[in-house]
């Protein structure tokens, strides 16, 4: 580990033009795109889970985990675990199926920019959630025998969710806009890393050019996207490296989500398993509908 950061911080300073545009990328990312349309639905998603019964607005927010992008989705998984409402199963099943880029960067962003897919960018969309939902029951029949006997978390090791009565309703969105703002920060970070790792990409002359499409396709989903769209292929092939890119969601998305499954009591390597199928099955449904 100590090595490769002394070998990251020998690539910044012999490039750091590059790495400073890749980290502004990553910051106006951050707050022009991410911070606007994820705080919002962080706290409302936690406000809404602390004042109903858990059972009772479950699917409304891994429904909303759905429609907000990464890493929501995984975030009311995991907090619904922690709740009891979910078993450990049901909730690394959601947190696969329901953690994914948001509707509106998948359709119009990826494909209808990008891609120029036309009506196309909404089946598109479809085939990205049909892959996470494969990959989530994929691996469900996968570990279906290794599963632990406890299914459940045990509630009295974690902390219960506090109610509107142990708090005023003020003082409790107080709570939920500052945990959600640290969540955010940490996420910027992330971003703003795997936004430099990007740029350096494309710099690195000793990496063949297919190559780089493929570790920018691993590394984070806008850079391969775009990476993949002004390539040289075909625009089949196109679409379905995308489709792959973007079932799967890229390490950036990844450590994004291990910030929020990191106190859940979530395994975050099972999670990334779960994405690696759905980007398999993702290069599987392109191929067969493209």
């Amino acid at each position: 580990m100590l090595l490769l950061c002394f070998l990251f911080l020998f690539i910044l300073l012999l490039f750091p033009e590059t790495a400073a545009e890749g980290s502004k990328s990553g910051l106006l990312l951050w707050a022009g795109v991410l911070v606007p349309s994820l705080l919002p639905f962080s706290v409302l998603t936690s406000l809404i889970r602390r004042t109903m019964s858990g059972r009772r607005c479950q699917y409304l927010l891994l429904a909303a985990g759905i429609l907000s992008g990464y890493p929501i989705g995984a975030k009311v998984a995991g907090e619904l675990y922690k709740d009891g409402v979910l078993s450990r199963e049901k909730a690394l099943f959601f947190a696969g199926f329901t953690n994914n880029p948001s509707p509106m960067f998948v359709i119009f962003f990826v494909a209808g920019s990008m891609l120029g897919m036309g009506s196309g960018q909404y089946l598109f969309y479809a085939l990205v959630l049909l892959s996470s939902l494969l990959g989530s029951l994929c691996f469900l029949l996968f570990t279906k025998n290794t599963r632990h006997a406890q299914s459940a978390p045990v509630i009295s090791a974690i902390a219960a969710p506090e109610t509107p009565s142990a708090k005023s309703f003020s003082r409790l969105i107080d709570s939920e806009i500052a945990s959600s703002a640290l969540l955010l920060i940490k996420i910027g970070g992330y971003i703003m890393f795997f936004s430099i790792f990007a740029a350096l990409l494309h710099q690195l002359p000793v990496i063949p050019y297919y190559a780089k499409l493929l570790l920018g396709g691993i590394l984070e989903i806008t850079t391969g996207d775009a990476m993949i769209a002004a390539s040289p292929l075909s625009g089949h092939a196109k679409i379905i490296l995308s489709l792959a890119a973007t079932a799967f969601g890229g390490l950036s998305a990844a450590a994004q989500t291990n910030s929020v499954l990191q106190n859940t009591g979530l395994s975050f390597s099972r999670y990334v398993m779960i994405k690696v199928l759905a980007g398999l099955f993702g290069l599987l449904l392109g191929v067969l509908f493209f």
